[in-house]
């Protein structure tokens, strides 16, 4: 038997639990412009509003500064969207860009009776709208993140069905992961774009 000091059966805080594959109702926490013209991405930070994992970002994201860690806790309820602009030579697909985006800002209105889009990304938070989270896997890690907007009634009413995990190719490339039917992406290690001290409502 193998005797030691400080015995006590607990967990030890590896444990990396992540979101169910599948589509939930959200909450933007908030929403940034980064880059500069005409090359620009809309940072979108969202978190589970409705059901039994309701908070969940957040409270990993807090647990995990408790614990504390080696490397740097990081946020990842975090969406980005390039925003299209006809002036921007890198973009691959100009059109799909303006469609995607066009769409997001439909599912946005839809799910938020009343809300009209403005070009204000800030008028974003508090908002309501559905996501899906889609398996993915890296070098062997498996985990899931959200990639796709919904319309949150649609959600709520069972109509949006759980995407099918992401394949990669076999020789993968440096380039940003996009979800090739919403045009997203997303971080796996986000800073909180706001102070963790703050109130992000």
């Amino acid at each position: 038997m193998i005797r030691y000091d400080g015995m006590k059966a607990q967990e030890s805080g590896n444990n990396n639990r992540q979101l169910p594959a599948g589509p939930y109702v959200a909450k933007v926490l908030d929403a940034i412009v980064e880059g500069d013209e005409p090359d620009q991405q809309l940072k979108v930070v969202i978190d589970i509003l409705e059901g039994p994992y309701e908070g969940f970002y957040m409270k990993k994201y807090r647990a995990a500064k408790e614990r504390g860690s080696a490397y740097e806790v990081k946020y990842k309820g975090i969406v980005r969207l390039r925003i299209p602009n006809k002036e921007n030579k890198r973009a691959m697909y100009p059109e799909s860009d303006l469609r995607r985006f066009n769409d997001m800002i439909w599912r946005f209105q839809q799910s938020n009776p009343g809300y009209v889009w403005d070009g204000n990304e800030k008028a974003l938070t508090g908002l309501t709208i559905g996501i899906s989270v889609q398996e993915d896997e890296y070098n062997g890690n498996a985990f899931t993140k959200p990639v796709r907007f919904e319309i949150a009634d649609d959600v709520r009413k069972g109509l949006v069905k759980t995407m099918e995990p992401r394949k990669r190719d076999e020789n993968p490339t440096t380039a940003p992961m996009v979800d090739q039917r919403s045009g997203m992406s997303v971080v796996e290690t986000e800073k909180l774009p706001w102070n963790e001290d703050d109130k992000p409502f």
